[in-house]
């Protein structure tokens, strides 16, 4: 029961680092700011939200978004499918839904990804840490496809002589390192395919040394190897990663002109939101908030600021794309409560597991010498 609260608390503090630093970053950029140099105003937050708003770039954006998501449970659906677990297209895009939803409004303890997991090994419980390997597998996916967008498209630009990317040792730094990313990361997996099953099944026994987690995690290393020996739904994989991402750059492209300036010189283009804008989705992956408010904001402002764009236009688009996402969460909810029964099922099975780890893992009093 105190492990419960505490991951109840944990996800607590996790609405309030994130909305704490929206409200902060929104009150930085609040006011319009003029250069003591050349004189020229740059409108702030509050201007510009207070000016006119395109309510038809929000709806491109959401209808894009909206593709991006059709894309990535799809994708998942073949990962679920390529450890031959039971699965259906029409359970990965309503469990896919639910979960979106979860992830972006419900402050609990459970998240959308591990309700998906137990989901799929609801009848085969022997089988779930393949199911969770799976939601692993597809997040992995994701995050290498963005890396690898950067480093591809980064490159091209900066082999082109993209005035903005030659001029900016940051922007060519970043490039640089997701090359150096998708590089490693690509070549470790491919060199799995060429290990002998003998060292395979003896890096898996040595995992099971680990207490509590090591049948899992071996579990987990087994369906890695058998991802590498089905190379064909990797490369699909990657492949429909690679249009959901330009679905994510395109929409946070029209997200940005939702709340125009006046000046629509001082916009982006979709050349430097090609680059900059997977950057700023790797950055808001990381789970410091739920669904990367606040991050998202900031690593978005901190992204235009590198570009010499306006830091403000920044957070205004990832607001804008943020009002995207919340109506395709919005869709999810309509998912949720067609099938509610099923979902809290399989969330009391989640907790009732977590309980029980809990109580295995609670410090036992240690006997008396001699009794």
């Amino acid at each position: 029961m105190k492990k419960h609260a505490q991951k109840w608390l944990v996800a607590f503090l996790k609405y309030v680092v994130g909305f704490g630093l929206l409200a902060y970053v929104i009150y930085k950029y609040w006011d319009s700011k003029t250069d003591p140099q050349t004189g020229d105003i740059t409108p702030g937050i509050g201007e510009l939200l207070s000016g006119p708003m395109r309510l038809e770039w929000l709806l491109v954006a959401a209808l894009l978004m909206a593709t991006a998501a059709t894309l990535q449970l799809y994708r998942w659906y073949l990962l679920v499918r390529a450890l031959d677990l039971p699965f259906s297209v029409r359970n990965a895009y309503r469990l896919g839904l639910v979960g979106i939803f979860y992830n972006t409004f419900f402050p609990g303890s459970v998240g959308g990804d591990l309700l998906k997991a137990y989901f799929i090994a609801h009848a085969h419980p022997e089988r779930k840490a393949k199911a969770v390997a799976t939601v692993i597998a597809d997040r992995a996916m994701g995050l290498f496809g963005l890396v690898l967008f950067v480093a591809i498209l980064g490159s091209i630009a900066w082999g082109l002589g993209d005035a903005r990317l030659v001029a900016n040792p940051e922007l060519q730094w970043l490039v640089k390192l997701t090359a150096g990313i998708a590089f490693s990361s690509g070549l470790g997996f491919l060199l799995l395919g060429w290990l002998p099953q003998r060292r395979v099944d003896r890096f898996a026994r040595r995992l099971k040394w680990i207490p509590k987690l090591g049948h899992s995690l071996a579990e987990m290393w087994y369906a890695l190897v058998m991802y590498r020996q089905r190379m064909r739904v990797v490369l699909v994989g990657l492949a429909l990663s690679a249009g959901s991402h330009v679905g994510l750059v395109f929409a946070f492209h029209c997200a940005s002109r939702v709340f125009p300036p006046t000046d629509s010189s001082t916009l982006p283009a979709i050349t430097e939101h090609l680059v900059i804008a997977p950057i700023g989705f790797i950055v808001q992956a990381i789970p410091v908030s739920p669904g990367g408010v606040g991050v998202g904001e900031a690593a978005f402002a901190g992204l235009y600021k590198l570009s010499d764009r306006s830091p403000q236009r920044g957070i205004i688009a990832r607001l804008a794309l943020r009002l995207a996402e919340w109506l395709i969460a919005l869709g999810g909810y309509v998912v949720y409560l067609r099938m509610r029964s099923e979902v809290q099922e399989i969330q009391h099975e989640v907790e009732e597991d977590e309980a029980r780890h809990a109580g295995e893992t609670e410090p036992t009093t240690t006997a008396a010498p001699g009794s």
